[in-house]
């Protein structure tokens, strides 16, 4: 336990560090963000504006949204990656590799290309939601948001990981396909109160299906036997031969041989004919 400990405390730091480059970003995040909603408007996905609006006018649904996502985020996460150890030992590795390797992965991109999220762009007419139910425009608490960390969005890639985490806990039971509706859920919170884009959710979703697969948990939760991080071959199951064939004919008699039918019994003494 001391190694996740640790792992995490890195993390943590390396988000800090990127995240205090923030100040000095303003201009290539701001870029970056109307290049999304650029190729958004070409490929027909420029909803946000729009479903952005229509949450305003919900002031109860604003409120479930905000809650959602301000609280599902890390909360079951860490919720889901303790049970996952305590319950799941042979899980638990390779869900916490991917974790890992997701958020190592965001991070790379939010160094790399800064993206103003749709809340911060100014003159487009977003309403940003958590910060108007209290939470201020960083979001806080319990970690104070990277301004222009919007793509990839972690909030999506962090749902998917849950929902496959828990398919490959409950991978026996048909129930583990609720698991599904976190993710939905989230893509469409995360978009509703102007945080992400929907590419940004895109690429959230392709990160952790990337770090997912890379680790094989994508196969436990699909039902697959899995333990100790690696694949279980089915084995299948040697043919048996029914009453007809057992004597050596049909599909198990040698290829080109016709099975000898036994002739008339002849007594003793008695000549063929």
């Amino acid at each position: 336990m001391i190694g996740e400990l640790v792992i995490a405390y890195v993390l943590l730091e390396v988000y800090r560090d990127v995240r205090k480059l923030a100040d000095t970003r303003y201009g290539a995040a701001l870029a970056h963000g109307r290049d999304v909603l650029g190729v958004e408007d070409r490929l027909g996905l420029d909803v946000e504006l729009g479903v952005n609006r229509w949450l305003t006018r919900h002031h109860d649904l604003s409120q479930v949204s905000v809650w959602i996502y301000q609280h599902m985020h890390t909360n079951l996460t860490m919720i889901i990656l303790l049970l996952c150890y305590l319950t799941g030992p042979d899980v638990y590795r390779p869900a916490r590799n991917a974790l890992v390797l997701t958020n190592l992965a965001g991070l790379v991109v939010f160094f790399v290309l800064p993206v103003m999220p749709p809340r911060l762009l100014p003159g487009e007419g977003f309403v940003d939601s958590v910060a108007g139910a209290g939470f201020g425009t960083t979001h806080s608490p319990p970690l104070p948001a990277n301004q222009y960390a919007a793509m990839p969005s972690l909030h999506m890639a962090w749902a998917l990981w849950v929902a496959l985490v828990i398919m490959a806990l409950l991978r026996r039971y048909r129930v583990r396909w609720v698991a599904v509706l976190h993710p939905v859920t989230t893509a469409v919170v995360v978009v509703v109160t102007a945080n992400h884009y929907v590419l940004d959710v895109v690429a959230g979703a392709a990160v952790a299906m990337a770090a997912l697969s890379a680790t094989g948990l994508v196969w436990a939760g699909s039902g697959t036997p899995y333990a100790g991080g690696q694949l279980i071959a089915r084995k299948r199951p040697a043919p048996v031969p029914d009453a007809d064939t057992a004597g050596g004919g049909g599909p198990y008699a040698p290829a080109g041989n016709d099975p000898v039918k036994p002739g008339p019994a002849r007594s003793r003494g008695e000549s063929p004919s």
